[in-house]
């Protein structure tokens, strides 16, 4: 027995030395660096510590790593594919703002969006790409030539470009490019006068080297988007920035698309006798907590969840930033709230998705007689993302509506979650069928003298009726 123990202590000795010499060994290395990669590492540690290397959506790229989920394709244990994307969006108002509630709202739409955008891109994008790459060497030797005819004429004076000779359209051809690519010092001295022609003409002389490079790339993408719904959404301010970024991830499949399908349709019976999940109520946060009101004021967009049930629910999270005090102004907020949570619903049964982009990027070098280069470069990138989706929505109801102060902005908040089921659906399919036949008066049964069903009472709050035998 002492031997066995001698000998794990021999081995633990041993890991020491080792772990010393490795630590001794790296630390050597980086003290034997050279000053430029040595500078380099400093700065990348900075950028780390600083948040500049922070990922907008890093909190969503994070939720998908600890579910083992990648961008793109993924795949169930049975083999079933299923795609997953990420989309972000600032939060453009200022977080103290009053209207920082309504913005963030605005961020998660856009945010949900940006994700389906990637599944319609994935499905097909056309792209037209340009790129134009010129170089124009100048240089002269002794004593220009005198030229006879129309060579020595201004292009301007020449009355067809056709009659040109291919030394006068070259001449042409090197005058535009030169124009363009004068560095806007010179240009500003010419027009300012402080330099003169002369001077001018010499510093185009000097111009030996040009060389220009010009990339152009068109981008375009349609497709309705059927059942992405969203399954994780954060908002958060990485470490060093100046704005709140909203990321969204969302989920589509087959199954999904079958079963907003089957919200359309009417076919209920897809949505229903499904494996069990939890209440509602534990799946939606409590306000009455502030880990449960953070989570709230956090969670955007549409959700699809089991209910206790076994049917599919849909829940759809929206909020909006109480302007002031009042009563009404409450009322009007839980009102746009609610709004544009159905708005949600509606979106996830299908929305039509159309995307055009374009990026344009030049830059081009000049190099004179002396050995300098001068540069220069110029970018423009344009986005356009159009959503639209419509349709009637039935059987949905107002699961949760909360109120309170917003953590960051300071300022009063209000919320919905709006809740879709298919019993829900049914039940008001029946209820438009009854409500939609006239009501048959029996014999004997004849309304009280004077009495209209437009007359109205004053009613104080009270209530009846409400017994479950009652309906």
């Amino acid at each position: 027995m002492m031997l066995c123990i001698k000998k794990i202590e021999d081995i633990k000795k041993i890991f020491a030395i080792i772990l010393v010499v490795a630590i001794s060994s790296n630390a050597l290395a980086q003290a034997e660096e050279d000053p430029e990669t040595a500078a380099a590492r400093a700065l990348f540690e900075s950028a780390k510590s600083s948040g500049a290397s922070s990922i907008a959506g890093g909190a969503c790229v994070k939720y998908i790593e600890k579910k083992n989920m990648t961008r793109g394709q993924n795949f169930k244990p049975n083999g079933d594919a299923y795609f997953i994307s990420i989309g972000t969006n600032e939060i453009k108002a200022p977080i103290k703002s009053i209207s920082y509630a309504v913005s963030a709202m605005n961020a998660s739409i856009l945010a949900q969006l940006d994700a389906k955008k990637a599944l319609v891109e994935s499905m097909g994008t056309e792209m037209a790409s340009d790129i134009l790459s010129t170089t124009i060497q100048k240089f002269s030797e002794g004593k220009k030539p005198e030229f006879i005819g129309m060579a020595d004429k201004p292009a301007k004076e020449i009355p067809n470009y056709e009659d040109m000779s291919t030394y006068q359209k070259t001449q042409v051809y090197v005058n535009q490019q030169l124009d363009k690519y004068i560095d806007p010092e010179t240009k500003d001295a010419i027009n300012s006068g402080a330099m003169s022609a002369r001077d001018a003409e010499d510093k185009i002389k000097e111009i030996i080297n040009q060389s220009s490079f010009k990339d152009a790339i068109k981008t375009k993408a349609s497709g309705s988007v059927r059942g992405m719904k969203t399954i994780y959404s954060n908002f958060s301010v990485n470490k060093g920035a100046n704005q709140t970024i909203v990321c969204s991830v969302g989920v589509w499949s087959d199954k999904l698309a079958a079963q907003t399908d089957a919200m359309v349709t009417g076919d209920y019976s897809k949505l229903k006798n499904l494996k069990k999940g939890k209440p509602l109520r534990d799946v939606v946060p409590s306000a009455e907590s502030f880990e449960g009101f953070s989570n709230l004021v956090g969670t955007f967009g549409t959700f699809m969840v089991r209910d206790e049930k076994g049917q599919m629910t849909v829940l759809s999270y929206a909020q909006e930033g109480i302007k002031t005090n009042s009563a009404a102004s409450a009322r009007i907020a839980f009102e746009n709230a609610k709004t544009r949570a159905r708005r949600g619903i509606i979106q996830l049964r299908e929305e039509n998705i159309t995307i055009a982009g374009s990026i344009e990027k030049e830059e081009s070098t000049s190099e004179s007689a002396d050995g300098m280069i001068d540069y220069y470069s110029k970018e423009k990138s344009e986005s356009r993302l159009q959503a639209t989706a419509s349709g009637t929505l039935k059987g949905d109801y107002e699961f949760k509506r909360w109120q309170n102060i917003h953590p960051q902005s300071g300022y009063p908040v209000a919320g919905i979650v709006m809740a879709w089921t298919p019993s829900g659906a049914e039940q008001m399919d029946k209820a438009a069928q009854t409500l939609s036949k006239s009501p048959k008066q029996e014999s004997g049964n004849k309304p009280p003298v004077g009495y209209s069903p437009s007359d109205s009472d004053y009613n104080s709050g009270s209530s009846a009726g409400d017994d479950e035998e009652d309906f």
